[in-house]
């Protein structure tokens, strides 16, 4: 159970680095009087992921299953185009996905609204996140309780937003300060996540072409 823990919150931790929620958040921090939204936009980006992580988990992974079934061995065609895909969009991410030091803006600076921008956010990425799924595979494959399922997946989700309360806790030390040493630090971590996503995203179609071949020629 420690080694599993461990393993969850190690994903957790890498499923952390988002660089969309780090925009909004640091746009926020620069704003006058930015505590309650930025909490707001926080709290958005944890319910988010706790229900849609729920979602997927209980919901959406029954129709995936049901959707696999009933697709049969064809599905691995359909793994090949995607690892061809991935291919392609990893040999293109350079350019695709170049780190830009605009900050993203909301239309509205009202807690609620920002709340549902943190919330949209994490809901729309969730589906696609690796680690996030990575990390709901892992706790559906060791048949816990219900109870015990949504315990460790709040926990998962605090260790989510933890970076998001440590650029609040930064600011309300550093007050206005804080903004140019946060902003230096996500286009580092936006430089640095565009430069692995094309190996990233290359190993995993490699590894869906392999095994899809696998499965043909076996």
């Amino acid at each position: 159970m420690t080694y599993f823990l461990l393993s969850l919150a190690a994903i957790s931790v890498f499923g952390s680095i988002n660089p969309n929620g780090f925009a909004v958040q640091i746009y926020l921090l620069s704003t006058p009087k930015p505590v309650i939204r930025v909490l707001a936009f926080t709290l958005g980006e944890y319910v988010g992921l706790l229900i849609s992580g729920l979602l997927i988990a209980w919901g959406l992974r029954q129709v995936i299953q049901e959707a696999l079934n009933y697709v049969g061995e064809s599905i691995y065609v359909l793994q090949l185009l995607t690892g061809i895909g991935l291919l392609i969009v990893g040999y293109n991410a350079p350019k695709i996905f170049k780190p830009s030091k605009k900050a993203v803006q909301p239309h509205s600076l009202k807690p609620l609204h920002t709340f549902l921008l943190g919330f949209t956010i994490v809901a729309v990425e969730t589906p696609t996140a690796l680690p996030h799924i990575t990390a709901l595979q892992q706790m559906n494959d060791a048949h816990l309780s219900i109870p015990i399922f949504i315990l460790i997946w709040a926990l998962y989700d605090l260790i989510f937003i933890f970076p998001l309360l440590i650029m609040l806790a930064i600011y309300l030390v550093l007050n206005d300060k804080a903004i140019s040493y946060l902003e230096k630090f996500y286009y580092r971590i936006n430089s640095w996540v565009s430069k692995i996503l094309p190996f990233l995203l290359s190993g995993i179609g490699g590894f869906l072409i392999v095994n899809s071949l696998i499965q043909f020629f076996s």
